[in-house]
Order: C-alpha cells, then structure tokens, then sequence
C-alpha cells in the first residue's frame, strides 16, 4: 500500500463524519509549529514545540494535542488511536536543534523542525520537489457513509517558500 495513502487512510479513521463549511484558524502562539485539518469537520489536531531557554527540549520536542470545535473549542490530548496511528508525533534527533519528525501514520513523510535565524522554532517539508515552512494541513475527503471507507481526495499543505518567504500552498493527489 502507497504510504502517503497509508497515512492518509489512518488519519481518516480517527475522523467523525459530517462536514462543514468555514475552518476555525487556531490561536497562533509563539510555539505553534503547524496544524492539521480535514473536510468532515472542524477538529483540529496542534503541534507546538517545547523550548528550553532558546534550545527545543530533546527530551520532549512536540506537544500534540486537539481542539474539539465541535465541543466548544475545547482542547483535548490525542485518543491512544489518534496518538498510535495517525496523528501522534514520532522524532528523531538529528543534531541539538534539527529534529527530524514523521506522523504515526507514516515514516515516509518527514518534518524538519529547526530554529530560523531569530531562534523561532519552525518546521519545514517538502513537497513536489518544493522545500516549506509548514503551517498547516488540509486534507480533502471522499463523501462516504462511512469514516472507515473514506479516501483522502488530495491534501494541501500551506506555508511560507523555504527561500523566498512567499505564501505558498502545495497540493498532493492521494491515489
């Protein structure tokens, strides 16, 4: 099975089916790395970072939680599901301040979370041969009667150009 699919597929299972139409944008805080999100409603999954001083923590480097928008906005940890087959955050030290990250989802999809310049820790991926700062997620499903059989149509992931620092949104087909 095609990872990307894979990993797609595991996050739609931990999904609820209903759709709605305008997306909440999280509070963006100074240890916001980026957020995900899907077409069947409003949850939010959040990734912040864990700082030391001007250092991410090695110990613990993600703080990954969810804001329930269908109960009021309220924050909640990841379900141990959410947590082991989807959304939970897996981190590799790679050196003191680049951490290499995949979703439980996935291994083949890598996150790169760094310090800027400015010692502001961000997180940059490529996707279509084009290196990013993500922001956020966005991942389009298939109507289904079901959440198990939903696919993922496309999923886009928005953030700054790694060079240029251009508002940029890349699309992948899921097949």
């Amino acid at each position: 099975m095609n990872p990307i699919y894979s990993f797609f597929f595991s996050i739609v299972i931990c999904t609820t089916v209903f759709a709605q139409k305008k997306y909440p944008v999280p509070e963006k805080t100074s240890t916001r790395l980026f957020y995900i999100q899907h077409s069947k409603n409003h949850n939010t999954y959040v990734y912040d970072v864990k700082m030391e001083g001007d250092s991410i923590n090695l110990e613990s480097s993600i703080d990954e939680y969810r804001i329930v928008y269908t109960e009021g906005g309220v924050k909640k940890p990841l379900s141990n599901i959410q947590k082991q087959f989807a959304y939970g955050m897996d981190t590799k030290i790679i050196a003191p301040n680049l951490i290499e990250m995949h979703l439980a989802a996935s291994s083949k999809l890598k996150f790169y979370l760094t310090l800027n310049t400015d010692k502001k820790p961000r997180v940059y991926i490529t996707i279509n041969n084009r290196k990013l700062y993500l922001e956020n997620i966005f991942v389009e499903l298939e109507d289904s009667s079901t959440s198990i059989k939903t696919k993922a149509k496309y999923v886009l992931f928005s953030g700054k150009d790694f060079i240029s620092g251009a508002t940029v949104t890349e699309k992948l087909i899921v097949k």
